[in-house]
C-alpha cells in the first residue's frame, strides 16, 4: 500500500525532463506536422532570431478573427512548464477544430498568436538536460568567449524598455541581471516589434517559480490605484485564477493582491508601453513538504496542461 502510494504521488521535480515537456531541437518538426495537418487554422511565423545562436523565435497565428491576444509560453531558460502549456493549447485548437463548433466559433472571432519561447537558448540548454537551473538566455556577459550555463546571460523578462532606471540589477553575474541596455536583446526586439504591430487585446506570460514563493497565483502589472481597464483586467485574472485547482494542495490559483514589482517585465511594458491588458501566470506548485515543483514527471505534467488549456478557453469565453 505505501509503494503503491508512493508511485502515485506526483509531488517531486524530475530532471531530466520527461518526455511530457516539449524539446527545442524537435520544435520545428512538429510546427511543420501542425502546418501540413491544419492548414486551414494553423499558421507559423518566424518573428527574430537570437543573437548568440542565431535561433528563431517562433510564433503560431491560429484563427481569422479581428480580437487579438498574445500567449507566451516562455522567458526564463528552466520554466519549461510554460512551453508545454502553450503548445498543448496550439495542438488542442488544432485537433478540435474541425468537429467542434464552439472551436470554430472562437477562431472567428479571436486570432490568437501564441509563442511558445521567447527563450530558445536558454530552452535548449535546459530541454537537452544540460542544466536544471537557468534563467536567462546564452549572452556571453562575462566576454570570456565560452558559454558559462549559470552565470552567462541576460534575464529576458528584465530588459523590457520600461522602468529601466529602477532596477538595480546591473551585476552580470546575478540570475536577474537586467541587460546592458533597455531592450539590448534580440528577443525583446522581436517581441516589442509584434506587439506594435499587433492591436493586442489581452498578453498573457507563463512563469514557474523556483522557490515556490510565487506559485500558482497571477501577477498584474504595476499601477496607482485602479485606472480605467484594470479594473475589468483583474476580474479576468480572477477568473482565470478560480478556474485552476491547485497543484499539491485545495483551492485554485490567486491573484496578487498589493504591491507589483516596478521594473521591465513584460507585463509592465505591455501595460504601460503599449496599453494591453497583460498578466503573469506563475504555474507549478509546492509539494506537501514545502518543495517548490517546476519540473513535476509527465502524469502531472498532463494533468496540469489539461487544467491550463481549460482555463484558457474559458477565460476566451468569458471575454466574448
Amino acid at each position: 500500500m505505501l509503494l503503491i502510494a508512493s508511485c502515485a504521488y506526483q509531488g517531486v521535480n524530475q530532471y531530466p525532463l520527461s518526455e511530457a515537456y516539449p524539446r527545442q531541437d524537435q520544435l520545428v518538426e512538429r510546427l511543420n506536422q501542425l502546418n501540413a495537418g491544419y492548414p486551414g487554422v494553423f499558421q507559423h511565423r518566424i518573428i527574430g532570431f537570437t543573437d548568440t545562436e542565431n535561433l528563431p523565435i517562433h510564433v503560431v497565428e491560429l484563427g481569422k478573427g479581428e480580437r487579438n491576444i498574445l500567449v507566451v509560453g516562455q522567458h526564463h531558460a528552466d520554466e519549461v512548464l510554460g512551453v508545454a502549456i502553450s503548445m498543448h493549447i496550439i495542438e488542442e485548437l488544432c485537433r478540435t477544430y474541425q468537429g467542434n463548433k464552439d472551436v470554430q466559433s472562437l477562431l472567428e472571432e479571436y486570432r490568437l498568436w501564441i509563442i511558445p519561447s521567447l527563450n530558445p537558448e536558454g530552452w535548449r540548454v535546459v530541454s537537452a538536460g544540460l542544466s536544471r537551473i537557468k534563467r536567462k538566455n546564452n549572452r556571453d556577459t562575462d566576454g570570456n568567449g565560452r558559454l558559462d550555463l549559470r552565470s552567462d546571460g541576460v534575464d529576458l523578462n528584465r530588459n523590457y524598455p520600461v522602468f529601466w532606471d529602477l532596477d538595480g540589477e546591473t551585476n552580470h553575474m546575478s540570475s536577474f541581471y537586467k541587460g546592458p541596455a533597455p531592450a539590448s536583446e534580440a528577443e525583446i526586439k522581436s517581441i516589442i516589434t509584434l506587439g506594435r504591430r499587433v492591436p493586442f487585446e489581452l498578453a498573457i506570460f507563463y512563469h514557474s517559480s523556483l522557490t515556490g514563493a510565487l506559485s500558482e497565483r497571477i501577477f498584474l502589472p504595476v499601477v496607482e490605484g485602479e485606472p480605467p481597464g484594470f479594473v475589468r483586467l483583474k476580474q479576468l485574472a480572477e477568473f482565470y485564477a478560480g478556474s485552476v485547482p491547485r497543484d499539491y494542495h485545495r483551492g485554485t490559483y490567486s491573484v496578487q493582491s498589493g504591491s507589483s514589482s516596478r521594473i521591465g517585465t513584460a507585463r509592465n511594458f505591455f501595460y504601460h508601453a503599449l496599453e494591453v491588458p497583460a498578466m503573469l501566470i506563475e504555474v507549478g506548485g509546492v509539494n506537501r513538504e514545502g518543495q517548490s515543483i517546476i519540473h513535476p514527471p509527465g502524469k502531472m505534467v498532463e494533468r496540469i496542461l489539461k487544467r491550463h488549456n481549460k482555463a484558457f478557453m474559458r477565460l476566451l469565453e468569458e471575454m466574448r
